[in-house]
Formats: C-alpha cells, structure tokens, sequence
C-alpha cells in the first residue's frame, strides 16, 4: 500500500487521469483500503483529474459514507472547472465540501 501524506491530521489522496469506470474500481478500493484502516479524515485531491463519470462520483460518495461512519470525514480539493462543474451538475458537491486546494482542505 502506497504511503500517502498526512496535513494536520488529514490524509491526502491525489487522483490523477480520469475518474471513470475503469479507475473507479481501484479508486473505491484504494479509499476503502484506507478508511478501514483507521484515514478517516480524507482529502482526495482531484487538481490533476481531467474527467470524472457516474462510477468516479459513486466511488467518492461510497468512501465519504464509510469515513463519515468511522466519525470522520471526506473532503474533496483542487478541482478543475470541468471536474467541478461535473461535480455540481451532480448535485454531489451538496454533498461532499469542495475546497480550492489541498491547503484549504487541511485547515
């Protein structure tokens, strides 16, 4: 299992390429992976994600679910404008909080 940073008690997870069908499936594993093992305070930093679909979406809400259960929380960061627009068209940033940056997701 890759090591992945934490920031003031946040562990960040940056994604890169596309959140479709295909990268969904390790995405949900890998967020699973993490929230079971006690990274309940997650920030999946999306700033090098060009394109997420229906399954990149389900993904983030299942592994939101499962850090909320364990009394913590997910938080999305650095969306691009087309990511963020998918996002919001969505109705999944109603759900999950947005931040410009990994920093400001931290805090």
């Amino acid at each position: 299992m890759k090591d992945f940073p934490e920031v003031n008690g946040w562990t960040v997870v940056p994604l890169s390429g596309d959140l479709d069908d295909f990268a969904a499936r390790e995405v949900t594993q890998l967020l699973d992976v993490l929230v079971t093992g006690g990274a309940v305070r997650v920030v999946v930093d999306l700033a090098a994600v060009g394109f997420v679909d229906s399954t990149g979406l389900n993904a983030l809400l299942a592994a939101a679910r499962s850090a909320r259960a364990g009394q913590g929380d997910l938080r999305l960061a650095g969306a691009a404008p087309m990511v963020r627009d998918v996002l919001d068209l969505s109705g999944v940033s109603a759900v999950l909080r947005l931040y410009p940056d990994v920093a400001a997701a931290c805090a």
